[in-house]
């Protein structure tokens, strides 16, 4: 690729990073403003997964949330706080505490996902079939090139 080329590909992929991070923060500005009690969009996450999962280990959420134990003690302890989880100890293995999500909790993920379809919907409005199969497709490759970085650090 000649000098001229790569300026261009190098600034275009700044265009496109600023316009994700548009992007990104009118998302986190709308979920803020239709939020339950401040929750983050990883605390409602962490409701949905233990909602479609059942009881999981810290652990677990950790890998599944891609965050620190530590960070997932927090979330659960404002979680505990909210009514929204519990930690319960495994009936096999005591040693083992879990967390799992409470009556209320169910109750939130109504909100959530309610939350989630409203800005789904406003989000892709217009967007035809074919766009969002585009839209689909460019994000896998961004997320299996991210990926494919990881892969290859963990091996280095």
């Amino acid at each position: 690729m000649n000098q001229e080329n790569t300026e261009k590909r190098i600034e275009k992929m700044r265009e496109m990073d600023e316009a994700f991070r548009q992007l990104r923060r009118l998302i986190h500005a709308e979920w803020n403003r239709f939020n339950v009690q401040g929750l983050g969009m990883t605390d409602a996450k962490m409701v949905l997964l233990l909602s479609e999962h059942g009881p999981q280990k810290a652990s677990v959420m950790a890998e599944l949330l891609q965050i620190t134990s530590g960070a997932v003690t927090g979330i659960a302890d404002r979680l505990i706080n909210f009514g929204y989880i519990d930690r319960e100890r495994s009936e096999e293995d005591r040693r083992i505490v879990l967390l799992t999500i409470t009556d209320e909790g169910r109750k939130l993920v109504d909100g959530i996902m309610r939350v989630r379809e409203d800005l789904m919907l406003r989000l892709y409005e217009g967007f035809s079939l074919e766009d969002m199969d585009i839209t689909i497709s460019m994000f896998m490759r961004m997320s299996e090139n991210l990926e494919r970085k990881r892969e290859d650090n963990s091996d280095a």
